[in-house]
């Protein structure tokens, strides 16, 4: 536990950021001050070699001056010059054709026999010498080469007063590399300390503020339009769910409010059989609309916590449009409406039967609420009316992105292009005279719940209207990897429509 308070300060990002720029600084600085020393040694002994280099060039010419060649009067300049040069031991030693000394300077040194590969070289290192080779120009009293030195001690001492100043000042970057390092973490570390401040004094009911963004194009940058980014989803999220809880309390409140008045009214005096039939017929109505309700919010709740089914078991598609227009065919024809299916070929998808049924219906039923004439209260047969509109559809099956699309679409009253924008949100209503009788009799939630059913299979729905002209509806799916057995041949195109 004692350990764990020494080094919890450690953990955070602040003091890790400031050992890691203080390290950074340190061991930048003692890599520089090395490379600073290896130059300064590489320089010296690169110095000390042209010198050298140069006397060997000097001497050689010396031998090739034939007028005034000497051998005596060179042999006592050589010597002069050594004595000259006595701090750095310089030395001279000239080499016959066997490579055996011939005369050598004041302060030569025992040499070794230079061998051939030596000899190659221009310079090099012997010991604490430093020599330089090379040939003269013209073989004179038997000499063939020339051996130019000095001592590399003066170098050493040079290099040990530069790494005594390269201790100082590596000593001097240690001590001020945590500064450096702090002052880099603060720098660094101060746009972030600004967003959490900025995060904390977020609420859920107040998130207006938003992160500010330096105009640098960094990370944090990136980082804080990320964040502002998340914030204005969430916002825009939690109105959805603000509305949502609005709008369901609201139409909540409608049927409950209708069971009441009439359990009242009930209640208010003695009834007659007839009269109390009506007013439970009217409890049931609006208790089956609330069902309904409910139901269809409970789905809404499965999609937006990611808990809707969808089985991978392959569902034959053509089948469940099939039923669903068997099943409307009737509600069609009550309305005086022409159901025409097209072609049906066998798509099988993968998915929930249930809730694909489930979407057919809503649209089928939608398709045909606001494509039926206004007004109209009875069986149009029944008056002999013409037909009031014309709804289709179809599958279409695309092999090469092994799609299928289901188009469903009517010649009824369309919807306006700004309403198009928020069809599928939550219980929106382009206009309360959409219904046939004049009066929205939905809840608003159906293309909604299509939607969420449609994209829990992984396809996509979209709409084409033009007011006046009618809608069409397209959902597109993806095909199972195989279709599921015993599905039936496609339907043939068929129309559907009131007896006239």
């Amino acid at each position: 536990m004692a350990w764990e308070r020494v080094f919890l300060p450690l953990r955070s990002l602040r003091s890790r950021l400031m050992l890691w720029n203080a390290g950074a600084v340190a061991l930048t600085g003692v890599i520089t001050l090395l490379a600073v020393r290896e130059g300064v040694r590489y320089a010296l002994i690169a110095d000390l070699d042209q010198v050298l280099s140069e006397d060997v060039k000097e001497i050689g010419l010396a031998f090739a001056d034939q007028q005034n060649y000497d051998w005596d009067s060179l042999t006592e300049e050589m010597d002069r010059k050594a004595i000259g040069h006595d701090f750095h031991q310089w030395f001279v030693q000239f080499y016959d054709r066997a490579g055996q000394p011939v005369w050598s300077s004041i302060h030569t040194p025992k040499l070794p026999a230079i061998s051939d590969v030596e000899r190659r070289l221009v310079t090099f290192s012997w010991g604490e010498l430093r020599l330089s080779y090379g040939a003269v120009p013209r073989e004179v009293d038997g000499v063939k080469a020339v051996c130019v030195g000095c001592s590399q001690r003066f170098v050493a001492r040079d290099m040990g007063n530069i790494d005594r100043l390269v201790m100082g000042v590596g000593l001097i970057v240690l001590l001020l590399s945590p500064v450096a390092g702090h002052l880099l973490t603060n720098r660094t570390i101060q746009p972030l300390a600004q967003m959490i401040r900025t995060t904390a004094r977020l609420r859920p009911g107040e998130l207006g503020q938003r992160m500010p963004i330096r105009g640098t194009g960094d990370e944090l940058d990136s980082l804080a339009r990320t964040i502002n980014g998340l914030l204005d989803r969430i916002t825009s999220y939690l109105q959805q769910e603000h509305d949502f809880l609005a709008n369901a309390a609201h139409d909540l409140r409608t049927p409950l409010a209708a069971i009441r008045s009439s359990v009242e009214v009930a209640l208010s005096g003695r009834r007659t059989e007839a009269e109390y039939h009506e007013l439970l017929g009217v409890v049931i109505e609006q208790c089956s609309a609330l069902q309904t309700l409910v139901n269809q919010l409970l789905l809404l709740a499965e999609t937006d916590a990611d808990r809707l089914q969808t089985d991978p078991e392959p569902v034959p598609l053509e089948e469940v449009v099939t039923r669903a227009c068997e099943m409307f065919e009737a509600v069609a024809e009550f309305h005086g409406l022409a159901l025409r299916i097209g072609p049906l070929p066998p798509a099988a998808v993968a998915g929930n039967r249930h809730h694909l049924r489930q979407v057919v219906n809503n649209l089928l039923d939608n398709a045909i609420k606001f494509t039926a004439p206004r007004g109209e209260d009875g069986p149009a047969a029944a008056e002999g009316t013409t037909h009031g509109g014309t709804i289709e559809v179809e599958l279409v099956r695309d092999e090469p992105r092994q799609q299928v699309r289901l188009r469903i679409g009517d010649t009824g009253i369309g919807i306006a292009a700004e309403h198009l924008p928020h069809i599928f949100e939550r219980f929106y209503r382009a206009d309360p005279a959409r219904g046939r009788d004049g009066v929205n009799r939905g809840t608003g939630l159906g293309l909604s719940i299509c939607k969420a059913i449609v994209e829990a299979h992984g396809g996509t729905i979209s709409v084409k209207s033009k007011p006046g002209q009618g809608t069409t509806i397209t959902i597109t799916l993806s095909l199972a990897t195989q279709d599921a057995p015993g599905s039936q041949p496609h339907r043939p195109t068929r129309t559907v429509a009131a007896e006239s």
